[in-house]
């Protein structure tokens, strides 16, 4: 199994931290950052389904989209559902945590124009972020406060750590309990906690 992204955490690393806390076998395939040198990203990009990263190959097959890639390691490593609604519900916090990192990511990253930036940036910290955190909340004490879903470990779990683990303010989840033990659960898990420890540096 070999992942390809580039030398960064932001899109690749939900995958990683399912495969590492899965015990899986596989290359972490990277590609110097665009941010530090676009050459080795546009000789690449031509191979790539969509001309994005990160892309899976698994005995030959090329899986790509991040969501999905993480997804399939989720289901085929015994993080994911066993069954549809378990499955449906991991999706969910997926899907809601998905749609903030986009928000988070034009707030933060993308955005150019600084008048703009500000704006995003205050709208994503007084209106998404907690709106978020206080529907995660609420759905985490609705099943059974320890897990997002399925009463176990998941990759809903692990994608809902890594966005906590990526905000500018990683004060923010402390001011909603369940999330915040959620978060330290999975922070001090011992695969999790030594792939922090030496993961490749990165600016995101």
């Amino acid at each position: 199994m070999k992942l390809t992204y580039f030398n960064l955490r932001a899109r690749g690393e939900p995958a990683r931290l399912i495969l590492e806390q899965a015990g899986a076998e596989y290359e972490d395939h990277r590609i110097e950052s665009p941010f530090v040198d676009v050459a080795p990203w546009v000789a690449y990009k031509p191979s790539t389904p969509y001309g994005q990263l990160p892309v899976l190959c698994d005995d030959g097959v090329e899986i790509a989209q991040s969501m999905t890639i993480a997804r399939y390691c989720a289901a085929k490593y015994g993080l994911a559902g066993s069954n549809a609604l378990e499955n449906a519900q991991m999706d969910e916090v997926v899907d809601a945590l998905s749609e903030a990192t986009e928000k988070q990511y034009n707030a933060f990253l993308f955005e150019k124009d600084e008048a703009k930036k500000a704006e995003l940036q205050k709208k994503f910290n007084e209106e998404v972020l907690p709106n978020l955190f206080k529907a995660l909340e609420k759905r985490l004490g609705e099943r059974g406060g320890e897990y997002m879903a399925a009463n176990k470990l998941s990759w809903a779990d692990i994608i809902l750590y890594h966005f906590a683990a990526e905000l500018p303010d990683k004060e923010v989840i402390k001011g909603y309990s369940k999330l915040d033990a959620l978060f330290n659960k999975v922070a001090n898990l011992p695969k999790i906690k030594s792939w922090v420890e030496r993961r490749p540096a990165s600016a995101v």
